[in-house]
């Protein structure tokens, strides 16, 4: 962001408004924000997707929406909160309830195949990502099973969809927690300054010490392999970079002529802080949230193609891992499908964030 920008087109929106008009031109850019809002799209409606319930059926003369309470499998990463949920009795109460008991122990493909559905909307892939099937064993692309099926008879596609939930869940808490610590800390170390900022830098340049992925791979030793420790621990080391970003933004910001006019006219260090400064010395944060994403996520499929993620989830290193003993049985379909979600996934939140920040810095812009 260039010095000689007001606070007040800033807040009219000309800066966010200028920023975005030069992301559009830049095509890697939008093809990476594509890809993202793709990924996106996939994870928030994946149990609507690929799953084997219906998303909406008319049983017993009442309309129930069965697939809705996938949801909490599928976003829900804490097992004992997901049991209590799904302990709550309240059919009847809630038109997004299980609705299991109408069924009396028949799944809804054979409620569909009995008749006892007079009507109903299926999933495009209908199919659960742990539905097991020791009939359909390793088979390759059909009008089935459009991605073909694993070792254990599940259905590919439905384990990639809602393999972006893994990713989104791990890249976007992870570097929430990150962005939560490096934001404040970097603030308080650039604006105040002194024994503040001593003491601080010296905390980031031991944190940055510390290997993440193997630092992630000895907690695993010690705790149960799941999302939830991988998220923390990915999140509580990860903020070193966001921290030196915020502080030398701040830093900068400071001695812009506006803030030191508000100083003079006696404005109060908090509103100096959170109005002022805070303000323009985030939106570079952005940039890095997108390569922190990539990142995190990165690092949770090496962790599951080489066996330390959480196997109760269906993680796309997790489904790479498993096609990659098939190869030489000519079932490369294990190994591809999830291969390229991963390429997919990674290449386009880089390119965003390399589109971002050509965007955001003046002196980048118009260099593609």
């Amino acid at each position: 962001m260039s010095a000689d920008v007001s606070p007040t087109a800033e807040r009219a929106g000309g800066y966010w408004t200028d920023t975005w008009r030069h992301l559009r031109k830049n095509r890697p850019a939008v093809f990476g924000l594509w890809v993202v809002g793709v990924l996106a799209f996939l994870a928030a409606f994946a149990p609507l997707l690929a799953n084997d319930r219906p998303i909406a059926c008319r049983l017993a003369g009442d309309w129930k929406f069965p697939a809705f309470t996938s949801y909490v499998d599928a976003w829900v990463p804490w097992r004992s909160l997901r049991n209590d949920l799904k302990s709550l009795k309240i059919a009847g109460a809630f038109p997004f309830s299980d609705h299991e008991a109408d069924l009396e122990g028949r799944t809804w493909k054979a409620a569909r195949e009995e008749g006892l559905l007079s009507s109903a909307i299926w999933p495009p892939v209908p199919w659960h990502p742990s539905q097991f099937s020791q009939d359909e064993l390793r088979l390759p692309p059909s009008r089935r099973h459009w991605a073909g099926t694993d070792d254990h008879g599940r259905d590919v596609l439905a384990r990639l969809i809602h393999g972006a939930v893994v990713a989104m869940t791990v890249g976007v808490v992870s570097v929430g927690i990150s962005v939560l610590i490096g934001v404040t800390l970097g603030l308080l170390a650039g604006y105040l300054g002194g024994w503040w900022d001593l003491a601080l830098s010296r905390l980031t340049e031991i944190v940055i010490v510390f290997p993440t992925f193997f630092l992630v791979i000895a907690v695993i030793a010690f705790l149960e392999p799941s999302m939830i420790n991988i998220m923390l621990v990915l999140g509580l080391f990860g903020w070193p970079g966001i921290f030196r970003l915020v502080r030398g933004e701040v830093l900068r910001v400071r001695q812009l002529d506006y803030v030191t006019a508000a100083e003079a006219l006696g404005m109060t260090s908090p509103r100096l802080l959170f109005r002022h400064v805070m303000p323009n010395a985030v939106p570079p944060v952005f940039v890095a949230i997108a390569f922190g994403i990539a990142g995190a996520i990165l690092t949770e499929t090496s962790l599951s193609f080489l066996g330390f993620g959480d196997a109760s989830v269906p993680s796309w290193g997790e489904i790479a891992s498993q096609g990659r003993a098939y190869v030489q049985q000519g079932l490369l379909h294990l190994a591809i499908f999830p291969g390229f979600a991963i390429f997919l996934t990674l290449t386009g939140f880089n390119l965003l964030g390399q589109g971002l920040r050509d965007a955001m810095d003046p002196k980048l812009r118009g260099s593609r």
